[in-house]
């Protein structure tokens, strides 16, 4: 017990010292591994060093995590590769003209259409690759419309949070943890994605309706940007093709639409503008690779069986029993989604979910409405999300700032989906 809230306060520090900017998260995420798996260690009967330490310290969470989000690294490089040259080679201002010229004072009618299409997308899509490939073409013309960039990304956000959960790859977690079939899991996804829909909409229209006409970005004049040929403007949706007709992996598609970028646009200067795009890419993405080094460590510490194990008599001792206790507790808890926190399936959640369920104190389809209810809060809100972090960094936004804008509306999403699951529903007796 003692270990487990041990593990809470460190989890508790390293999240106040990165929402206040004390500690960025690139060194906050780090130290917050190593802290946690001393205290797990530690706390292992018998440990020793050599058996059990050292193997959990150095080469699960600091070596192991280290390279755990290697896959992430390099498709956020061909991202940023390809994102310069949709920009480099004139795709995305051209882009950025029409939707200008076709938006006219229809500015929110743009943003609805647009979050509409990246739920449609992420419903079939997933990982930071889409992100990637999705946000690249999304927010320049958000921004550049008039919206803000905190608009923007949350735009963005909200429309691959209520697309992940029709996501049937997403309900896997679900399935293997709890035991659920797709035909249990549907309804419950269908219900709590319309209160999302309904929180989002009235996000997009309330917020949207006070935002300023002027530029968050300098916008470039839409009047001298060069006009490519139309068969150009496939360039960054030819990836998000390829992978959903060709079945492609996401590497092979960037590399496709990298080079189909700098083939049907000055195809003589192609070597030049390749390695530019390559040179400026791999710059602007540096930050977030060193970030994402941290975050595979704090991956690595939070979702191992060590610090899972000290966790759960803790946990044991809090679950609720009650409808009312029920939402009430995962309301309340809903803040311990973010930072990999202990109800982040991505963290230390995984455990506890199965724990639950496991116990048998609350049903199988009462453990998952929470978990997908509070994960709403991870998925739009979390700044250690690499699509949080590659949206942020796309806007010149603060990922922390995106939180502390995004979090009321999603914590008011949350009480009324448990509220609503439990009321009408019935899901705890």
């Amino acid at each position: 017990m003692l270990a487990g809230i041990l593990v809470l306060l460190i989890f508790l520090a390293a999240a106040a010292l990165m929402f206040t900017r004390k500690l960025p998260a690139l060194l906050a995420l780090p130290l917050m591994a190593i802290a946690v798996a001393l205290v797990a260690g530690l706390s292992q009967a018998g440990w020793s060093w050599h058996e059990t330490l050292k193997p959990y310290l150095f080469d699960r969470v600091i070596v192991g995590g280290s390279s755990r989000l290697a896959g992430a690294m390099v498709t956020t490089m061909f991202g940023a590769v390809l994102s310069q040259v949709v920009m480099r080679q004139g795709i995305a201002q051209h882009l950025i003209r029409l939707a200008a010229e076709y938006a006219g004072d229809h500015k929110l009618l743009l943003a609805l259409i647009l979050y509409a299409a990246v739920a449609s997308n992420f419903a079939a899509l997933s990982g930071l690759g889409a992100v990637i490939m999705v946000g690249s073409l999304v927010l320049p013309i958000l921004v550049s419309s008039g919206f803000s960039a905190l608009y923007s990304a949350t735009v963005m956000l909200l429309g691959i949070a209520i697309g992940g959960m029709f996501n049937p790859a997403n309900w896997r977690l679900y399935q293997e943890l709890l035991g659920m079939t797709p035909e249990q899991i549907k309804p419950v996804v269908m219900e709590l994605a319309m209160i999302l829909l309904a929180v989002s909409l009235f996000y997009l229209l309330w917020e949207g309706s006070r935002q300023s006409k002027v530029f968050a970005w300098a916008a470039p004049n839409l009047a001298e940007t060069r006009r490519v040929p139309a068969y150009a403007l496939l360039t960054p949706i030819l990836p998000p093709i390829l992978m959903l007709t060709l079945k492609w992996p996401d590497l092979p598609a960037f590399m496709a639409a990298i080079l189909y970028g700098c083939l049907v646009i000055q195809p003589q200067r192609l070597v030049a503008n390749l390695t530019a795009a390559i040179l400026e890419g791999l710059k602007d993405v540096s930050p977030v690779i060193g970030l994402f080094v941290g975050l595979g460590m704090a991956l690595n510490a939070t979702s191992d069986p060590m610090a899972s194990s000290i966790m759960h008599p803790f946990l044991q001792a809090v679950l609720p029993q009650s409808p009312l206790g029920f939402v009430a507790f995962f309301w309340l808890a809903a803040p311990f989604t973010l930072y990999r926190g202990p109800l982040n399936l991505f963290g230390l959640g995984a455990g506890f979910a199965a724990l639950m369920a496991k116990l048998g104190v609350l049903p199988p389809a009462a453990v998952m409405v929470a978990f997908m209810g509070v994960g709403q809060v991870q998925s739009v809100c979390d700044p250690t999300n690499t699509h949080n972090v590659w949206i942020g960094q796309f806007v010149h936004e603060s990922p922390d700032r995106i939180l502390r804008h995004t979090f009321p509306y999603l914590w008011v999403y949350v009480l009324i989906a448990l509220s609503y699951m439990v009321a009408v529903r019935g899901i705890v007796q």
